[in-house]
């Protein structure tokens, strides 16, 4: 799962597609003699057509007129060489959360990707809840006078007068029923709270999954979803639950994760950290206040939201794509994983022990009639 450059397949194959062409790789080749061995074997050559128009026009960056290994690699993969407009997008997505060293694997298997849209997961997630939330509200507007599109909990409570939990939402006296620590994710409290959801996974998730392909960023998003409900019920086991913002906050600390493991090559790191670090520091900050300062009742599920972004960041950590994996890394990634089981534990022994009707572990007064 986790390979050196050395071990690449896409970079074997290239630079057997090099050997073929310079007798001393090492040396690189002189752009002209490049030129003529490249026309002489062009069908014998694994590239296409567009691939050796674009190395032979841009290859000699810094103008020494020499082609080495390197300046192959990279122009032989370069967003420029992709087959459709939808590859070269796709590989402009996913620099944004890679590093130089990654773009030649991620660029190669974009290359070779055959499925349109590629990044399944999260855009399959994202269409499901949209298709899940105008469904219930349709059925909530022909049964309830203010159905609201912006407010209304659509298919959070179905039947009779609205009065029993839908299928979908997390409900605690049904915590027996266990597909709904992980099913509330399909449910919105209001369109507001449906787009904001959609529209920063759509944002962050596509270059995650385009990079990390679907089989990583799939499980940190759901394993985020169940801690989400199990850290919220721990907390105050009274409490519904809908809503994919825990999926949504491990998008955004396993962007932070991303960052932790290329260090040293990612590109405006301290931007990237900046950014997502001021969204959490804003939206955690404001929850402390609102608790403690302001003692007001916030709404909120907060807890799910720490939830989501213990498991993007310490999950993401193990489980994420590194290309260059040093000693240090395999040690952090294995404490990583470890926090995170025990963190998962502890939830998971909390809700056992905790009842539908027990009190929470902390509560403001003024959400004491809640």
């Amino acid at each position: 799962m986790f390979r050196t450059p050395t071990s690449s397949s896409y970079r074997t194959k290239y630079l057997a597609e090099f050997h073929r062409l310079v007798p001393s790789p090492e040396d690189g080749i002189l752009l002209e003699d490049l030129r003529r061995r490249m026309e002489a074997k062009k069908g014998e050559l694994k590239l296409n057509n567009r691939q050796i128009d674009v190395l032979l026009r841009e290859a000699d960056t810094n103008g020494d007129h020499r082609i080495t290994f390197e300046e192959f690699e990279q122009y032989i993969t370069s967003r420029s060489i992709q087959s459709s407009q939808m590859k070269r997008m796709m590989c402009l997505l996913a620099d944004q959360v890679t590093t130089p060293s990654q773009r030649v694997e991620v660029h190669s298997y974009i290359d070779e990707y055959h499925l349109c849209p590629p990044p399944l997961f999260i855009l399959t997630t994202t269409l499901i809840q949209i298709a899940v939330f105008f469904f219930y509200y349709c059925e909530d507007s022909g049964t309830k006078a203010n159905a609201d599109v912006w407010t209304d909990c659509a298919g959070c409570f179905v039947g009779h007068r609205h009065s029993e939990p839908g299928i979908f939402l997390f409900a605690p006296k049904l915590r027996e029923q266990a597909w709904r620590f992980l099913s509330y994710m399909l449910l919105h409290s209001g369109l507001i709270h449906l787009l904001s959801n959609v529209i920063m996974q759509l944002i962050i998730g596509i270059p995650l999954e385009i990079v990390h392909k679907s089989w990583r960023i799939g499980p940190i998003y759901l394993l985020a979803v169940v801690a989400g409900s199990l850290l919220q019920y721990s907390m105050d086991p009274r409490v519904f639950l809908v809503g994919a913002s825990a999926g949504v906050y491990a998008l955004l600390t396993a962007h932070l994760a991303n960052i932790f493991l290329n260090w040293s090559e990612m590109p405006y790191r301290w931007v990237r950290i900046t950014v997502v670090g001021l969204f959490l520091l804003l939206d955690f900050g404001g929850a402390i206040y609102r608790r403690f300062g302001a003692d007001e009742c916030d709404e909120v599920s907060h807890s799910a939201h720490i939830a989501g972004a213990i498991t993007g960041f310490c999950f993401g950590v193990f489980v994420l794509y590194n290309i260059v994996d040093h000693l240090w890394e395999r040690i952090v990634r294995y404490i990583s994983l470890a926090i995170y089981v025990i963190f998962v534990l502890l939830c998971i022994g909390l809700t056992i022990y905790q009842q539908p009707n027990s009190k929470p572990l902390w509560q403001s007064p003024k959400c004491s009639s809640v």
